[in-house]
């Protein structure tokens, strides 16, 4: 296909291999022909990018409207038999490739988006972020020992990329290496000190390994800075269990007995050291103006089973567990153990729960 347009008395020529033109500026060069021009010097392809520069100024703005959508393997088909090589793209730089491979990747398109990674690395040997990428792809397809070398390269590059840290943590985790886990978190701590879930890493494969005081130290790390963490304290007083500590997981069970739940994913642990003590009505005072809020807070909903039931509200209580059940059955039985440990063979009965 040829089409030439006569606009100003220029003379514009527009074939299909048009639109990769302006999708090369776009994903190559940020949207600017003065530095893609850089590369393309001479010859039909300066001409191409000459007459497209011109047609932007006098007719329309080129945009993605022009090329979308943006086919991985037919625009490698037109470099490759137009002979444009990533070696003559030195002003050209990976961002828009980078985010290509995540669009491909988000459509479960792997090879193409390690394909887009690999050509982004050729033209960036330092880009981090694809190294980063194309290594927790490789990981994710079962490629551990390629994906890691890619991974401690991204960090090699940019040390403040935290998010390969926690995916080499969890490489090694995953292998049973808790040493080399705990390596590559703590490191992540290091550069994102505020990223709370990391401390819960650390912590449990300082457990698993049996270092249980280092456990217990990274834990109180995290209470530093977020001193109203219930499931922190939680993990904290168990591990002082473990070790014989019963005064000090105590001292700690009695912080969280006193405490007010801030965080929503804290609140069942909250509630189960309430229940634990009897502290009936102080659960129910706290829950349900939270499910008032959101009526299908089934989880909620399930916490106050115990407190109805002690209270001797057997209607209610059973009721929420009807509730509960109807919603979502196996919700309603993975909670069976709080039920055993806090209510009576006969209770149970009388609330409906096998």
């Amino acid at each position: 296909m040829k089409v030439e347009m006569i606009i100003k008395n220029e003379s514009i020529i527009i074939t299909e291999e048009t639109p990769f033109f302006i999708m090369l500026r776009d994903l190559f060069y940020g949207g600017a022909w003065e530095r893609m021009e850089k590369d393309f010097q001479k010859g039909e392809y300066l001409k191409q990018i000459n007459s497209l520069k011109f047609l932007e100024k006098n007719v329309a703005i080129l945009d993605e409207t022009f090329y979308e959508p943006i086919i991985w393997s037919e625009l490698r088909s037109f470099l490759t038999e137009n002979n444009i090589d990533w070696k003559i793209m030195q002003n050209a730089t990976p961002d828009g490739l980078y985010d290509l491979a995540i669009e491909y990747a988000d459509k479960s398109l792997f090879g193409d988006a390690k394909d887009i990674l690999e050509y982004a690395i050729k033209i960036d040997r330092n880009y981090a972020p694809a190294y980063e990428f194309l290594g927790t792809l490789l990981v994710e397809q079962g490629k551990v020992t390629e994906g890691i070398k890619y991974l401690d390269r991204a960090i090699e590059i940019d040390p403040w990329l935290v998010q390969a840290y926690s995916t080499l943590g969890e490489v090694f985790y995953n292998m049973g290496n808790y040493n080399m886990a705990i390596k590559y978190w703590e490191k992540e701590i290091e550069y994102a000190p505020n990223d709370i879930f990391t401390y819960f890493m650390v912590a449990d494969a300082f457990t698993r390994a049996g270092e249980y005081q280092k456990a217990i130290e990274i834990l109180n790390r995290l209470l530093e800075i977020d001193n109203a963490n219930i499931i922190a304290m939680y993990e904290l007083a168990e591990l002082y269990r473990k070790i014989g500590k019963e005064n000090e997981a105590k001292k700690i069970e009695m912080e969280i007995l006193n405490s007010e739940p801030k965080d929503p994913n804290g609140i069942e642990i909250w509630a189960r050291v309430q229940l634990k003590y009897e502290r009936y009505e102080r659960v129910i005072k706290v829950i349900e103006p939270l499910i008032n809020q959101k009526k299908e807070a089934f989880h909620l909903k399930t916490l106050l089973i115990v407190p109805y039931t002690k209270l001797g509200d057997i209607t209610k209580a059973r009721q929420l567990f009807e509730e509960v059940k109807d919603n979502d059955f196996w919700y309603a039985y993975s909670k069976k153990e709080i039920f055993d440990q806090f209510l009576t063979k006969k209770e149970k009965e009388l609330c409906g729960i096998a």
